[in-house]
């Protein structure tokens, strides 16, 4: 029986597809992976630099409370605006409807890299719903309200400084409040920063994990379709041996001498009329030379060919 070739397409087709599609899903988990793995790295990098902008602030506060020159109030600002830029973009994502420009602005001026913010909005965005991310978000929103207070002070003690110095009472009470607030925000910052690592090393395991299973379901495809393709082979060599029992039947049931060879020239088969005119079993002459079996000899001139 013959296949044409528009039928080895689908037949093709029916083999691989499996395959195929495993194939593209690992690829799609794989791709998926590095790209969730990516901005969470990112989000470890923007948190380090909330936490440098907040120490930068509380300092350069201390430093002005001291001193009362202007250019350590710049420098506060400065690094106080760091932290404030992230929770621009917080609160630009929390919306009904996110103002993903917004947030992109409010990241930038986080001191993120540009190529690390879509991915920041596309974490942010996908992920909330997950547990540790949403606790490190709640424990973010937490430490933005002690950075208001930051600022809040700053601005007071710049409004007051503006107009004359400050006594030592009025320094004493600014440096007090300015401890005090760091003492408050520490334990929210740290927070912050371990529920975003253990958040982190969760998705981490989850992503290996589907990887790992998308894997095993590729192997465990892959060794279906090969016991498939095997039982297939079986059960087309069983119906081949079947069909060669049965010529051999109808070959020993013709009265004439029937014999057949291999590529090689030796008997491979004989019926039983072959077998009288030879005066040789099957058993014994098979894969014996058919020359050294008989000879033909032409009838007419008696010469052998």
């Amino acid at each position: 029986m013959k296949f044409s070739s528009t039928d080895a397409g689908p037949r093709l087709i029916g083999l691989v597809w499996p395959f195929v599609a495993v194939v593209l899903t690992q690829a799609l988990v794989a791709t998926l992976s590095l790209h969730t793995l990516s901005a969470v790295r990112a989000y470890v990098g923007g948190e380090s630099q909330w936490s440098k902008g907040q120490k930068h602030a509380i300092y350069f506060l201390n430093l002005y409370a001291d001193t009362g020159r202007q250019e350590y109030f710049n420098e506060h600002r400065q690094a106080i605006a760091v932290p404030l830029a992230d929770r621009a973009a917080r609160l630009a994502l929390e919306q009904a409807e996110p103002d993903t420009n917004a947030a992109r602005l409010g990241f930038l001026g986080g001191n993120n890299h540009p190529d690390d913010v879509d991915g920041l909005i596309w974490l942010f965005r996908n992920f909330r719903g997950v547990s540790y991310l949403d606790t490190a978000i709640r424990h973010w929103r937490d430490a933005d309200e002690m950075i208001l207070a930051i600022e809040g002070l700053g601005d007071k003690m710049n409004r007051r400084l503006e107009k004359e110095p400050a006594t030592p009472a009025e320094i004493s009470l600014w440096k007090a409040k300015i401890h005090q607030l760091d003492r408050q925000i520490g334990p929210l910052a740290k927070a912050f920063s371990d529920s975003l690592g253990e958040g982190s090393r969760f998705i981490k395991m989850a992503l290996t994990a589907a990887n790992l299973a998308t894997a095993a379901l590729l192997i465990l495809l892959v060794v279906w379709r090969t016991r498939k393709l095997m039982i297939q082979r079986q059960a087309f060599q069983s119906a081949l041996n079947a069909e060669r029992e049965r010529a051999q039947i109808t070959l020993a049931s013709i009265g004439q001498a029937v014999i057949s060879t291999d590529a090689e020239g030796r008997l491979d088969y004989m019926n039983a009329g072959a077998e009288r005119l030879l005066a040789c079993s099957l058993a014994a002459a098979r894969g014996r030379p058919i020359a050294s079996l008989f000879r033909l000899v032409d009838k007419d001139s008696g010469v052998e060919e």
